[in-house]
């Protein structure tokens, strides 16, 4: 009866890490603005100097997106949990807190913009700003992508 209880924990043991290796694992933030970073260096084809000159000022801008995203999330988190008992207040509260971050983005676009003027030509910055959308479209596509995969027999 021993055995069979250690046989069984063992097996468990196994299993669940064989699972769990699976699993990609979930990068972190700095891995995500390092991997955006070079992706819009490479697009936009900014030389050394550029780069070095630009790379604060994405930080700073990713930093404060990040930030508004995680100040939202125990809303909308909440939100989502209580889909049988909201109320118009729910509702109204949630959609003030939507269009608030995302005028609180555009703001933060702006100023970016502004930013950049400063240290990029007109043509650099439009491929920029295009290839951040790129970048947001690939990684959607590519999270989609992993996500029907995992869900295939």
């Amino acid at each position: 009866m021993m055995k069979i209880n250690k046989l069984f924990l063992l097996l468990l043991l196994f299993l669940s890490t064989a699972v769990m290796a699976q699993q990609p694992p979930k990068p972190n933030i700095e891995e995500l603005h390092n991997k955006k970073w070079a992706y819009i260096v490479d697009k936009v084809q900014l030389t050394p100097t550029e780069a070095a000159r630009v790379r604060p000022l994405f930080l700073e801008y990713e930093k404060n997106i990040w930030k508004i995203i995680e100040e939202s999330k125990p809303l909308f988190r909440n939100f989502h949990d209580k889909k049988e008992s909201r109320s118009e207040a729910d509702y109204a509260e949630i959609n003030e807190r939507f269009v608030n971050s995302e005028l609180h983005k555009a703001q933060l676009v702006k100023n970016y913009y502004s930013k950049l003027k400063k240290m990029l030509s007109a043509e650099s910055i439009f491929k920029y700003f295009n290839a951040e959308r790129s970048y947001r479209k690939d990684l959607i596509e590519n999270w989609q992508g992993r996500q029907r995969g995992a869900r295939r027999p």
